[in-house]
Order: structure tokens, then sequence, then C-alpha cells
């Protein structure tokens, strides 16, 4: 079952070309859900259609198996989000930001400790958040995010402004949300290798238009699918001309020539065409393409 269905979700922001171009999501209840992306793909356009601070003009969504259009506030009560930057006031500190959050939620006064502590900002005292950094600002965004206990997140670009210890911390954080309390997570983010250790499925969406959508383990298999092999000469220009001399397609990737697996018998006969040429091969192997290499692959085709 899905928490979240949109189906030909389309919209312009003008007559002209359209930032989302009838895409369907299906993201499964208890699924932390990658949408990834490059900047402008349309990835916080559909999370704004998703909470309805963007008027739907095509399309229909779904949320808890219940209409947006009819359900919306009832929906917004079991969903924390984060879109953007999040929204806090400079002159006053983390605690009282998340007293006043608190407030419209109407929850318990004891989640404000809890959810400082999950993302690491208890011990910020009395400094004000104009004062902070920007990891800082991201990870009270969250806090906020989480601080009503909610059913569902949605989170665009969490991470960013972040160091490396802070995506982790983050990263372990949402895994043991989703795993603990079955907390269905939307993750938006451009941090290809970030996202490819915490989702269980992926979107890939590029100038609006949903390139692949299912499971970790499907894109996984596709990787293991698409590999290349990788020759490593002493003069990779000579080389890439032997090889397109052999009409076989093949490039030159920092000093590296990369060409498409092919049978042993041709790599036997490329390999004895360098050692004629006198060019030295020093290493040939075949390389697993990463989830970056997909996602350059699919945009490009």
């Amino acid at each position: 079952m899905n928490c979240i269905e949109a189906k030909a979700l389309t919209y312009h922001f003008s007559e002209g070309e359209a930032v989302l171009n009838n895409i369907d999501l299906n993201i499964p209840n208890g699924s932390i859900y990658g949408f990834l992306g490059a900047n402008g793909a349309g990835k916080t356009t559909t999370m704004k259609l998703l909470l309805g601070l963007l008027k739907k003009q095509q399309g229909d969504i779904r949320i808890f198996n219940q209409s947006l259009h009819e359900n919306r506030q009832n929906i917004l009560r079991r969903t924390g989000t984060f879109i953007e930057s999040p929204s806090l006031y400079g002159h006053l500190t983390a605690e009282e930001n998340l007293k006043i959050w608190r407030r419209i939620y109407q929850c318990s006064a004891s989640n404000i400790k809890e959810v400082l502590e999950l993302v690491g900002l208890s011990s910020t005292g009395k400094k004000k958040t104009a004062k902070f950094s920007l990891g800082m600002k991201q990870r009270l965004g969250i806090a906020i995010a989480l601080l009503h206990k909610p059913q569902l997140l949605i989170l665009d670009e969490p991470t960013n402004g972040l160091d490396p210890t802070g995506m982790i911390e983050i990263r372990d954080l949402l895994k043991r949300l989703n795993k603990e309390s079955g907390t269905t997570i939307l993750i938006s983010s451009h941090l290809l290798s970030e996202v490819e250790k915490l989702v269980t499925d992926v979107g890939i969406i590029h100038k609006g238009n949903l390139l692949f959508q299912g499971t970790m383990q499907a894109l996984q298999a596709r990787q293991q699918q698409a590999t290349n092999i990788s020759i490593d000469t002493n003069d990779g220009q000579r080389a890439l001309e032997i090889v397109s001399r052999n009409n076989i397609k093949a490039s030159l990737q920092n000093g590296q020539l990369i060409l498409p697996v092919t049978e042993r018998e041709v790599m036997s006969r490329l390999n004895e065409q360098f050692v004629n040429e006198q060019i030295e091969v020093y290493q040939i192997k075949i390389v697993n393409n990463d989830l970056e290499s997909i996602f350059i692959d699919l945009t490009k085709n």
C-alpha cells in the first residue's frame, strides 16, 4: 500500500515549458523514498504540490489514502515538512522557536527536549538562531518537522550545509525513525552518494520528467547490468584510436579508456593490437557503474 500516490501531475509557472510533465509518484508505506534530480529538475515543485503549497493544475494527489484536496488539514497534522529553508525567528533560541511550533502542533512539551537531542542541538543554550551556522539551522528545521512525531516526513535537501559528520548523523537518525517508528520519509537530494546509503526506493526526475521509479534493489540490479571495461595504458589517446578502428565506442575519462563490456576474444585482440603498437597496458578491469553513473546515463539519454 502506498503512503503517497500522485497521478499525472503537470505544472506550469507560465505558458512556457512544463516544470512537471505528467509524473506519477508511488511512495510505499514505511519506505525511505529518495527523490533525485539536479537543481531545477522539479523536486521542490513536486513537494510543494504534495503539501498544497502550490495550487494543483493537473493530476490527482492522495496521501494516507485520502484526497489532498478534500482532507488537507487532516493530512498535514500527520505530516512533518522541511521545504527549501526552515522558518526561524532569529532573535529566539532553538528551544524558544520549538515552543512556538509546539503551540501550533499542540503536542507535548517533552517533545522539545527529545527532538533537540535527536538532531544534536541540545547544548545550544541561549544562543540565538540568527547566529547559527547553516548546518545548525538545517538541524533545527528537521527538529521542527519531527516535533509532533509525524507518520510522514517530507524533507527537501535536509543535509544541505552539513559537514560529513552531520550528514552521517542525520542519515542515521532518519534510518532509526523509519525502522523504529515506521515513519515514511520522502527526501529530495542531489547528493547521490548520500542517498544511495539511505533510501529503500528511488525516483529520478529530470527537467520535469520522471525517468525512473522503483526500489533501490531494482536500481542496483540495473547498476550491475550497466558495466564498463576500464583500460589503463601509457598512451590513452592512441589506445582510443585503436579501439575506434575496431568500431567500438569508447571514451577517455581521467586518463582511463572506458568502453562497454565486450567478448573476451575481442578484448584479447585489442590487447594484442596495443602491444603491437608498443602501447603499455597496465590494467584491464570491469567496473560496475555507481548510482551517479546511472543517473548521468539516464539524464543524458
